[in-house]
């Protein structure tokens, strides 16, 4: 039985924070390319076009998705 008032929610702390400096600090999201949870700091959002199959063709969505990467997963798609 749990005690009264917890949280049953997993708490995620951000992996590049951790790394640099040892501190923990919540994570808002997950990097789409490397699953590595990351804080507001270290997260970059780009729009995305959505694409669905539409008969022969393929067509774009009218409203962009959004993709989440880490820090370090944008830095290496921009190099190459």
């Amino acid at each position: 039985m749990r005690p009264e008032g917890s949280d049953r929610r997993a708490h995620m702390n951000c992996y590049e924070c951790r790394k640099e400096s040892s501190v923990a600090t919540s994570a808002e999201a997950v990097c789409q390319r490397c699953g590595a949870a990351v804080c507001a700091d270290h997260l970059r959002v780009e729009k995305q076009e959505l694409h669905q199959q539409a008969g022969l063709g393929k067509r774009v969505q009218d409203q962009p998705g959004r993709r989440m990467l880490c820090t370090v997963c944008e830095r290496a798609e921009r190099s190459g």
